[in-house]
Parts: C-alpha cells; structure tokens; sequence
C-alpha cells in the first residue's frame, strides 16, 4: 500500500545519505581533499554559516548568537569543509538542545592559533561519553529517539584532522562547549 511505500522510500534515502556521509569520510581521510586547500577566511565562512542557521534555531524557539572578529582570521583550507564542520556542530546543538536554548558562536586568536567554537546550555555530553561521540555510529543512550546516523561527528573530526586542528569537547555549565583549534603558523 501507499504508506508502506512511502516508509520505504524514506528508509531508502536515509541509507543514501547514511552512505554518502561515510564516502565524505573516507574521502577526507584519505587527504584528497588537500587539493581544495586555498588561504581562506575562518570568521567569513563563520559568519556565513550562522547567518543560515539563525533562523533555523529561532524556528526551534532557540537563539543562535555569534561572537566573531570583524578582521579576518586567516587559514589555509577547504571552506566548503569549513562550512560543514561548523554546520554539523551547529546542527547537532540545535537537534539537542531544547527550546530557550541559547547557542553561541565564537572564533577567537589564542596564543595556540584560532579557536572555533560552538556552546549551548544544553544537556551537554557526559565525560564517560565524549571520546565516543566521535565513534562512527555511535550515539548517547538518550538521544538515540532523535533524528541522526552517528556520523556528524566523525566527520567533524576527519576534517579537524584534514587541517592539522585539534577537537575538545568541553563542559559548558551548564551544556557543551565545542573547542577546534587550529594550528599557529597555518594561516595564509
């Protein structure tokens, strides 16, 4: 019947995409993407991505702020990489934050090189947890009812890696801080 072929052509297209994004993956692992590495702008694609996601969270009764220099914050990168990475972590703070929720965006120059960062004063992520969030697949306990594959996170990763940047998952108090450094001496 009608419905039961409708669930299948979900299920169908939550495997293509489930497929894709470990492709993505693999992708970005095997370091092919270097080849779309340019100077770029860090606080521009930033400011870019946040501009997209603002009304999203505001639809989720959330608030989405930003805290970005107006100079640029140069590195050497993919910014389409750039984008999804903080795509992804904007996404999975919106996914698990509940309404009133406020997220913030940050990109500050510490003395290690710049710093990205997504908050939330969400639920945030127990310490036991956070190494294997960035496990493909792997999912909390409670989130397991929300929509998701287990595979933003990986990716997310793969891609600090990609550019030499490191990836810290710290508590907000209350939620999650989300720390990407990248390296000093990198930028364009």
């Amino acid at each position: 019947d009608q419905a039961d072929l409708q669930a299948a052509l979900g299920e169908t297209e939550n495997l293509i995409e489930t497929f894709k994004a470990l492709l993505r993956i693999a992708q970005i692992e095997s370091g092919v993407q270097h080849q779309h590495f340019v100077p770029m702008d860090l606080a521009g694609v930033a400011r870019d991505v946040v501009e997209i996601y603002q009304p999203v969270a505001e639809d989720e009764g959330q608030t989405l702020a930003a805290s970005l220099p107006t100079a640029p914050v140069a590195i050497n990168g993919d910014p389409a990489l750039m984008g999804q990475l903080l795509s992804n972590l904007i996404e999975n703070a919106i996914r698990h934050c509940p309404a009133g929720a406020v997220l913030q965006v940050t990109l500050e120059q510490e003395t290690s090189g710049p710093v990205l960062s997504v908050s939330d004063d969400g639920p945030g992520v127990p310490i036991h947890e956070r190494d294997k969030v960035f496990r493909r697949f792997y999912r909390i306990d409670q989130s397991r009812t929300s929509e998701g594959h287990g595979l933003g996170l990986p990716l997310v990763k793969a891609i600090c890696h990609l550019h030499g940047a490191t990836i810290q998952l710290v508590d907000n108090a209350p939620g999650l801080r989300v720390c990407v450094t990248f390296p000093k001496g990198e930028t364009a």
